[in-house]
């Protein structure tokens, strides 16, 4: 998710990878290329990259040790349960400012893009 960190986090723009994992249906691997090429758009269009989205096939939308475990700082965390093949609950995570590593829910708000500044 490419945006800004402004009003608690704005995203702009959203870019799908291709899993590389080919061992496990339930894990994730993005290719350094493929990030990379989603950094350098991001830069190109004076963005971050301030979060990520992935699924969690019958498991609930809440991070998992493995989220944690790759878990980084500033970053929000879209995880949306995914139930008979069909999006169930979604929530939004981040790390924790203070304290033990842990996740914090975010609320999340879904706004007309016309209703933002340019």
């Amino acid at each position: 998710m490419l945006g800004v960190y402004d009003h608690g986090g704005l995203v702009r723009q959203v870019r799908r990878a291709v899993n590389q994992n080919t061992g496990r249906a339930d894990r994730f691997i993005i290719a350094p290329e493929e990030f990379a090429q989603t950094q350098a758009s991001a830069d190109d269009a004076g963005l971050d990259i301030i979060g990520v989205y992935h699924s969690h096939p019958n498991w609930p939308a809440i991070p998992s040790q493995t989220d944690m475990d790759n878990a980084w700082e500033n970053t929000f965390f879209l995880i949306t349960c995914i139930h008979e093949r069909r999006p169930l609950h979604t929530n939004v995570w981040r790390l924790a400012d203070e304290g033990l590593r842990r996740f914090e829910w975010v609320p999340l708000e879904i706004v007309d893009e016309g209703e933002l500044a340019p």
